[in-house]
């Protein structure tokens, strides 16, 4: 990849991971996912179902970037991280503070973030991500640097409302990325034991599904490598 090569977009991105934390997934790419229904009836998921599956698409595309490196699985910094997240979900496909969110529904994000990674070893390793998606067969939806940033990334969506992508950021010499996918219902969230503590008085809501577990994201050549 070159910097002369064509701008993706102007402004932020849904990509920007390694600037913040997980929740930076949710800002733009991925968030608009959440609220793309127009019913307030998502399908079971199991949590943890879905989050194999992210952290697959996440792994994979780890793998192609080429780089010699393993993120195991937890928090270390805003440079080192791989984990889980989730947002909520809401009942008429549009964001609105004064809506409440569709109780057990769920839009799960995988993220990660590495550090100490310069242009000459991040710009052509995204370019080998973008190759890799598009012959398994990814729609890339964004190629290249930012108009407005000092940042190069490559993104891609897959039939089902899934998303998947990897952004260097020249400033911070990090490279972050994740997956995620659309909203769904946490089956084992129980109709019975919400009614029981809102009778108790909890007035609290789902807070989305809680996952004890992040695998490691491995370069290619390895046994969970491609």
């Amino acid at each position: 990849m070159t910097e002369s090569e064509a701008p993706a977009r102007k402004g932020g991105n849904g990509w920007r991971v390694g600037c913040t934390s997980v929740l930076a997934l949710a800002v733009a790419g991925l968030a608009g996912l959440a609220y793309a229904s127009v019913d307030s009836t998502y399908p079971d998921v199991d949590p943890e179902k879905r989050a194999r599956l992210l952290a697959g698409y996440s792994r994979d595309a780890y793998a192609a970037l080429g780089i010699d490196r393993t993120i195991e699985g937890g928090y270390v910094d805003v440079d080192n991280h791989n984990g889980f997240d989730s947002n909520y979900c809401y009942p008429d496909g549009l964001f609105s503070f004064a809506d409440p969110p569709v109780e057990g529904a769920y839009q799960l994000i995988h993220g990660w973030s590495i550090g100490k990674v310069d242009r000459a070893e991040a710009l052509p390793a995204l370019r080998r991500v973008r190759d890799h998606l598009k012959a398994e067969g990814w729609r890339i939806t964004r190629f290249g640097k930012d108009e407005q940033l000092e940042e190069w990334s490559v993104e891609a969506e897959r039939d089902g409302g899934f998303s998947t992508g990897i952004t260097w950021e020249a400033e911070f010499h990090r490279l972050g990325g994740g997956s995620g996918g659309p909203c769904a219902m946490d089956p084992g969230w129980p109709k019975k034991k919400r009614e029981e503590e809102k009778e108790q008085g909890y007035s609290g809501s789902y807070d989305g599904p809680t996952l004890n577990f992040s695998p490691a994201l491995t370069p290619a050549g390895t046994p969970d490598g491609r």
